[in-house]
């Protein structure tokens, strides 16, 4: 069997089982259903694509990073890891982790993409006339800026997919990865923002290295890519943040995961780790049951 049909295999196998997991279907409803909410209160909707895609900015750092770990954190681990049957066929580890996580990405895509390209579908309908025309200067709403924002929006979910399911590879348990899973969405959430603020506050971060700063993070190179491509190009205004240094950060985080997948896939590495966070989640688990 070659490497190409192995990699398909594997990816067919990752998204025929995202397929039959209903909740995910229940997700991707719920999903339309925040959206739907959230341009009901903001008006976004008979403003245009960029103000819709404005006012689905904040609520969509959070939920994607929310729906990539529900994805990712049991890639590896907990009860469906089955990672040491499969490398007992002649499946390479880089065949493995590229099905394992391209299947997962189209899930999802999915997921994320189908809620949003409905709401794109509406404002085409009841938009303003600028907002049925195809941009050709700045200042003019567009389509493609719309479609710009939601392949911004999936590949900011792939990154953090690739985080979530590195964090499965350190630990088995289903309460660890677990806990593992977490701590990703803490750090992809508001670690950045958080440690940034904290360089300024402390005069570590000048004005004129903010722009880069902000890159390192996921979340907040996600925002920053949004508001200087998409909403920048109809407004005239950008310098939101340096766009080389937030893709070139994206990209460092999605390499550094995978790559890191790869090597540990087949061996278990900082067992010391693991368990003291399993021995953590337990003490949690029952500190609640009490």
């Amino acid at each position: 069997m070659r490497r190409g049909q192995i990699f398909w295999a594997v990816a067919w196998r990752e998204v025929s089982t995202v397929v039959r997991t209903r909740s995910y279907l229940l997700l991707a409803i719920g999903l339309l259903a925040v959206f739907a909410g959230t341009l009901r209160a903001g008006g976004g909707l008979e403003g245009g694509y960029v103000p819709t895609a404005v006012d689905l900015l904040l609520p969509l750092e959070l939920l994607v990073p929310l729906v990539a770990v529900a994805l990712g954190y049991r890639a590896f681990g907990g009860d469906n890891d089955d990672r040491s049957v499969l490398l007992s066929y002649p499946v390479s580890k880089r065949s493995l982790v590229a099905g394992v996580f391209v299947g997962r990405l189209v899930g999802l895509a999915g997921i994320i993409g189908a809620p949003l390209a409905v709401v794109g579908v509406v404002v085409s309908w009841i938009g303003g006339h600028e907002s049925r025309v195809f941009a050709t200067h700045g200042g003019v709403d567009s389509p493609v800026l719309f479609i710009r924002f939601l392949a911004l929006t999936i590949c900011f979910g792939a990154v953090v997919l690739a985080m979530a399911m590195a964090a499965s590879v350190l630990v088995r348990a289903g309460r660890a990865a677990l806990a593992a899973a977490l701590a990703v969405l803490v750090v992809v959430v508001a670690g950045g923002d958080l440690l940034t603020l904290a360089g300024l506050s402390a005069d570590v971060i000048g004005d004129d290295f903010l722009g880069t700063a902000l890159a390192a993070s996921p979340n907040a190179a996600y925002r920053g890519l949004v508001l200087e491509t998409v909403v920048g190009m109809a407004t005239d205004r950008g310098a939101a943040i340096d766009v080389s240094a937030a893709v070139a950060g994206l990209a460092a985080w999605l390499l550094a995961s995978l790559g890191s997948i790869v090597v540990s896939i087949d061996r278990r590495p900082l067992a010391g780790l693991r368990a003291g966070v399993g021995e953590l989640s337990a003490r949690v688990a029952d500190a609640l049951d009490r």
